[in-house]
């Protein structure tokens, strides 16, 4: 299987790929800050990075087939206030459960759309979002039932197209990984949705999570991402 990983008009992974916005609005301003709720308002270039596989999982026959990815990278520039597009994308080799594989792949095509990070608290839980939104389509190509076929794939996050992240701030007891100090992002939800131009025979709709950190440059420019950033209203 040959993912050919590409994001139409904008990942997982990531999640995780597009631009980052958010998925709903908030009443509360946003400001991104550098270290600690009390640090200076950053803007300027971030990655978001996956920790761990990106996971999912279609259907395929009848027969539930799961797969995993090596994990995402987006980058791009975000300003204080949570305004942010993104540049560049990558995802890592994949494979399934049914022995498909796939190489690490570059996403291109990214389209200019615009969006923010949102600061928008849950008590006990995230303390924002962070969402991808547009027409998201990423193609696998593999070889089964006797020729090479073409799924499309589009992404959709409580019932929206897009993908959407809870954001946890790296001090959130309940961020998803406990022992890392970054600010994070998670998703469980979203949907894989099989798109037109698809072979008849890919398999059907299915589900994608992933686990995802963010960082800034504490040196604009340098492209070395080590600035922790926190989330506030």
């Amino acid at each position: 299987m040959k993912a050919l990983g590409r994001i139409t008009a904008p990942l997982i992974a990531a999640a995780a790929a597009a631009t980052l916005t958010a998925g709903v609005a908030s009443a509360a301003t946003t400001t991104i800050r550098e270290d600690t709720a009390a640090g200076a308002p950053y803007s300027g270039a971030w990655q978001v990075s996956t920790v761990g596989p990106l996971e999912f999982s279609v259907v395929f026959l009848g027969v539930t087939v799961t797969g995993t990815c090596d994990g995402a990278e987006l980058r791009g520039t975000v300003q204080s206030t949570g305004a942010g597009a993104l540049t560049s994308a990558s995802i890592g080799a994949c494979e399934t459960s049914n022995g498909l594989s796939s190489p690490a792949t570059d996403l291109g095509e990214l389209p200019a759309n615009t969006g923010e990070v949102a600061y928008d608290p849950v008590a006990g839980g995230r303390d924002g979002t962070l969402s991808i939104n547009g027409d998201l389509v990423f193609s696998l190509e593999g070889e089964f039932l006797g020729r090479v076929r073409t799924c499309n794939y589009g992404f959709q996050t409580g019932g929206e197209d897009g993908l959407s992240f809870d954001v946890y701030n790296r001090d959130n007891p309940n961020r998803p990984l406990p022992d890392v100090d970054d600010a994070q992002g998670a998703a469980t939800d979203i949907t894989l949705v099989k798109k037109p131009g698809s072979d008849f025979f890919c398999p059907s709709d299915g589900t994608g999570s992933g686990t995802a950190v963010a960082r800034g440059e504490s040196t604009p420019g340098s492209g070395v991402f080590d600035q922790k950033l926190y989330l506030t209203q």
